[in-house]
């Protein structure tokens, strides 16, 4: 297949290199001259692209897609997932596949407590609630988690110690006031088939993070989070590959932190445990066989370390011109 890969710097859109590069012909996008990924396929299979929030981002990725005959568009940046899968119809008509979660999932995923709320009563969640000055007033205990509603990732992440620093914290409701989660985290890689059948989930934990990125991590066999992953999946509507996190609570349930629905940076120890996740997708989209139930794994631990890759810094001046 032709691939057409989008933020091609970041840890994720090199895992799925990793994956497909030998058989498949893969393209690689990012915004970035600089962006690893984009030295990691011929010349011809490089594009600049706008930043995923710029309007004309849509034209430039509908644009290529046709000129290049690309089969799939694979966005890995969290601000393009619901701009691309919003405009399904437009690559639909292109003949553009996209390997995504629909927009209504997406919708779920970026409100935080949406997520909650949908979950709720099925999935193990933490105590949550748009943080208003009503609220703040009841709080009597601490520690707590101050988090935006909206939003992905760990960025804007408070640990609130003291009735001090609640007061500092926006009371308009842009952010969620929630149960302080003490214990260990689990990443879930989960795949759900195009019909709604999840067919893989496998727990990781990360167990030194350096910069943000984990450089050791295990796959580890929990039922309870497999179970609780696979639920959370379903109800929200997850197609394709997503990211599941859980943290274990005081009383030692492990609760539901946030759904990430693209895929991780982590890939490569998931697909060396048996479950190789963009292989999945791949074959799926062509047509082949894929397992109609939840795929085994091995448990297995990886340390992470940088490599390189030379080439010639003309094909950076020539990714540098205007396109």
């Amino acid at each position: 297949m032709r691939i057409l890969i989008t933020g091609a710097g970041g840890a994720a859109a090199i895992s799925v290199w990793k994956s497909l590069g030998a058989d498949h012909e893969l393209h690689m996008a990012d915004m970035d001259p600089l962006a690893t990924g984009l030295y990691l396929v011929p010349a011809a299979q490089r594009l600049i692209i706008p930043r995923g929030d710029d309007p004309r981002l849509l034209d430039v990725l509908h644009d290529a897609c046709k000129a290049r005959r690309i089969e799939a568009l694979l966005p890995t940046v969290d601000t393009e997932l619901f701009p691309v899968a919003a405009a399904h119809a437009r690559f639909d008509a292109i003949s553009v596949a996209l390997p995504i979660s629909p927009a209504a999932c997406l919708r779920i995923c970026r409100d935080k407590q949406l997520l909650m709320d949908t979950v709720k009563g099925a999935v193990p969640t933490p105590e949550s609630e748009p943080l208003t000055q009503a609220v703040a007033d009841r709080v009597t205990s601490f520690p707590r988690l101050a988090k935006p509603r909206s939003g992905a990732g760990s960025r804007g992440v408070n640990k609130i110690n003291s009735r001090e620093h609640l007061e500092d914290m926006p009371k308009d409701g842009s952010f969620l006031l929630q149960e302080f989660l003490p214990g260990e985290e689990y990443s879930v890689d989960v795949y759900v088939r195009r019909e709604g059948r999840v067919i893989a989930a496998v727990p990781r934990e990360r167990m030194k993070i350096d910069s943000g990125i984990a450089v050791v991590s295990r796959t580890i066999n929990l039922p309870e989070v497999i179970e609780s992953a696979t639920r959370t999946a379903e109800l929200i509507g997850i197609r394709g590959t997503a990211n599941v996190q859980f943290k274990r609570a005081a009383d030692g349930i492990l609760k539901l932190l946030e759904v990430n629905p693209r895929y991780p940076g982590t890939l490569p120890l998931t697909a060396a445990a048996g479950v190789d996740l963009p292989k999945l997708m791949a074959d799926e989209l062509m047509g082949r066989p894929v397992p109609d139930s939840l795929m085994p794994f091995k448990e297995l631990m990886v340390v992470r370390y940088w490599t390189e890759h030379y080439f010639d810094a003309g094909e950076w001046k020539a990714l540098c011109r205007p396109q």
